[in-house]
């Protein structure tokens, strides 16, 4: 299954959220960089077992390797076997280093797609900035839920009114005609209630059904120290990741299908198939 996370313009944390939800999710997962522009976590992440605290991931395997062998069909792996372990603890495939060399693979991102929407685990996949008609647009359509993270300043606001109908109206309806597009707003911790009661009012003007799932705290200092790779107690207690939490239970909550990947037999999992609480990311001592 897909969560994918974009963003209208600009991409405003897309990127920063995408990996907090790896760091918090339950069960099975991996963080795939769809995001056709270009990638950031190969400069961002760092390897489990880095020889040095400069290390970053390496060029492969990427997610050109992993569109190439879903044209086939994945194994009951999935991404795993494309993503590279990274000192926060999650699996990550990184996506293609520019927007040019992404053109000769732009044909395979609807299988793509398609074969991440088979794995039964969650695949969290950061697609940049999204609209009809994007190269992601495939993935965002195999997708269980699309989390829109807007900001809730005047030109946001104004974005976000016309973006959720136009995502809605992309992807379709999901299991019982449930809309697959919700809203994640991003804001300082001190403004976050505001800016979600904006949100919510924006959308309630246009009678839109798009749940708006909560705050992702923007923190830019707490957000390099997640960067740094290292979770540490102070990390694992921020509003950011705290926040990253909330968000996570509020997608599993209103999507519940996503709790069908918390497999018994991942015996790494920190929850069970009936427990839809994002655990607490392991802490450095």
């Amino acid at each position: 299954m897909i969560v994918s996370v974009c963003s209208d313009k600009g991409a405003p944390g897309v990127t920063t959220l995408a990996t907090a939800l790896g760091v918090v999710w339950p069960g099975p997962r991996a963080v795939v960089e769809a995001d056709t522009a270009g990638s950031d976590l190969s400069f961002r992440l760092h390897p489990a077992a880095a020889d040095t605290p400069l290390s970053h991931l390496a060029p492969d395997p990427s997610i050109a390797g992993l569109a190439t062998a879903a044209r086939l069909g994945l194994t009951g792996a999935g991404p795993l076997p494309f993503a590279q372990e990274t000192s926060l603890g999650v699996p990550v495939v990184p996506g293609v280093l520019s927007a040019e060399r992404f053109r000769p693979l732009r044909s395979l991102w609807p299988g793509l797609g398609q074969a991440l929407a088979g794995w039964p685990g969650t695949v969290l996949a950061d697609l940049g900035r999204l609209h009809p008609g994007a190269p992601a647009a495939p993935v965002a359509q195999a997708s269980t839920a699309v989390l829109l993270l807007t900001r809730a300043d005047l030109e946001g606001l104004f974005h976000v009114r016309d973006r959720v109908v136009e995502l809605a109206g992309m992807v379709g309806p999901g299991e019982g005609d449930r809309i697959r597009v919700g809203v994640v707003v991003t804001a300082p911790v001190k403004q976050r209630r505001a800016a979600v009661e904006q949100v919510h009012q924006v959308l309630a003007s246009v009678g839109s059904p798009a749940p708006v799932l909560g705050c992702f705290v923007h923190d830019p200092a707490v957000a390099q120290q997640l960067w740094a790779g290292v979770m540490t107690r102070r990390l694992a207690g921020s509003e950011l990741v705290r926040s990253a939490r909330s968000v996570a239970e509020s997608v599993l909550a209103t999507w519940p299908s996503l709790t069908a990947t918390f497999d018994a037999t991942d015996s790494s999992a920190d929850v069970h198939a009936e427990s839809t609480t994002a655990p607490a990311p392991a802490v450095a001592p």
